[in-house]
């Protein structure tokens, strides 16, 4: 039987032929949403752990995990009940706008040598993205963490919960946290990479945060910014009590936030500045992290997300995964900082803090605390979504517990509404 093909089917395999031979090849070192994870870091060895996904780990078959928990970790299984439901690890790349930016300003980041000083400016070159791909040092991969990405702004919506072993909850809070975390090196929202007026000021991101509950807290507010250079953060306090704003120097490093177990710095695992720390890198390997907490959002997603019913009353009920892992010990330069040296699991693929062992001045394990995250909802667009946070002062058989129960990215607020005035708007 004779065939033809038409004409039309015929044009269209040459046009398509033409245009895969016109496509660029990809460089031989160019970093992809696929191959993210290997270019920025390291794969992970999924052949560590033999126990399948839906298993649950806790005291009784921990054995099975020996070397895949830090010892902060592996004290909240055999001391305080910690159970680990484990689900198969799951890639995470940022943001197309994220990895675009790395790829463009790759080899321009260069960290400079301040010695002791802890008021300079530690690093020079940055504009956005990762800076320093597969990371070669712990000071390398300090500043990873601190331009990780988050994508350019929040708005978070979270409780916060007071908890004692032997008594549970003893207080509760709900707050709202707005913020603008880029207002430089931005890569998903134009303006990019910086909005107008911030460069001028020297700052790199502003916050507001208020309470939202209980009653006599619910007004309580704070408006916040932080400088490129590394400063104690400085800011206004709300007052509903007494009608006014009061200016504040706080977050200064070493101040406990909002009375509870964690300093300012231990938000996010380490909200202080590089420069005010000293990072040596002891070990990449691979641990079990909740990167894909499979958290719940919502009203009352708290009393889901965390255990409040069975001693110790905070631990979390969510998913763990093996996931590649710095080991980093960060040790204070300051002589009056409250921890002697912290020792910080840094996320190979996102360069984020999944945990931290935080110790005193005696060399004593102090406090224990890891973030969970949940599964952004368009990893092309979004960063992960902010999962439960916990940290556990040790000593004091006490935790402090945070459950966001909305999670939202990339909205961008108006950098006008970020005002005294606002404030105290909010406040009333």
């Amino acid at each position: 039987m004779n065939r033809r093909i038409p004409y039309r089917m015929i044009g269209t395999a040459l046009l398509a032929v033409c245009a895969l031979a016109a496509a660029p090849a990809l460089a031989a070192d160019e970093i992809t949403a696929d191959n993210w994870g290997e270019k920025v870091g390291f794969k992970p060895d999924l052949s560590v752990l033999k126990l399948p996904k839906g298993t649950l780990l806790d005291k009784t078959n921990a054995k099975e995990a020996e070397g895949l928990l830090g010892p902060g970790i592996k004290l909240l299984v055999e001391k305080y009940a910690l159970t680990m439901k484990l689900r198969d690890y799951a890639h995470i790349h940022p943001s197309l706008g994220y990895i675009e930016a790395t790829n463009k300003h790759r080899g321009k980041s260069k960290i400079l040598d301040i010695g002791k000083e802890t008021r300079k400016v530690g690093m020079a070159g940055y504009v956005a993205g990762l800076p320093f791909p597969n990371p070669q040092n712990g000071p390398e991969v300090g500043w990873n963490y601190q331009y990780s990405y988050s994508g350019d702004d929040g708005d978070l919506f979270y409780d916060v919960l007071w908890v004692s072993a032997s008594k549970g909850v003893e207080h509760t809070e709900e707050w709202r946290w707005l913020f603008i975390m880029r207002t430089l090196n931005r890569t998903d929202l134009d303006p990019k990479p910086e909005l107008p007026g911030f460069k001028e000021k020297r700052l790199q991101y502003v916050s507001m945060t208020y309470a939202l509950a209980p009653y006599d807290k619910k007004g309580f507010g704070a408006l916040y910014s932080r400088s490129i250079d590394p400063l104690d953060q400085q800011g206004h306090i709300y007052v509903p009590a007494m009608r006014r704003v009061l200016r504040n120097t706080f977050g200064t490093r070493g101040d406990t936030w909002n009375a509870t177990d964690m300093l300012y710095e231990d938000v996010r695992g380490f909200m202080g500045y590089p420069e005010w720390m000293n990072y040596k890198l002891l070990e990449k390997k691979t641990m079990l992290f909740a990167a894909h907490s499979g958290a719940k959002f919502g009203k009352g997603s708290t009393e889901k997300n965390f255990d409040l019913k069975t001693w110790p009353h905070w631990n979390p009920r969510v998913e763990w995964e093996l996931r590649p892992v710095y080991v980093v010990e960060m040790t204070p330069k300051f002589s009056d900082y409250p921890y002697s040296k912290m020792i910080t699991y840094f996320d190979a693929e996102t360069g984020l803090i999944n945990a931290k062992e935080a110790y005193d001045k005696k060399g004593l394990l102090w406090k224990v605390m890891f973030a969970c995250w949940a599964a952004s909802p368009d990893m092309n667009k979004l960063p992960a979504d902010y999962g439960p946070y916990l940290v556990v002062d040790v000593q004091a058989d006490h935790a402090s517990a945070i459950n966001f129960t909305k999670s939202l990215n990339n909205r961008n607020p108006d950098p006008s509404q970020f005002t005294l005035a606002n404030l105290r708007k909010r406040g009333t």
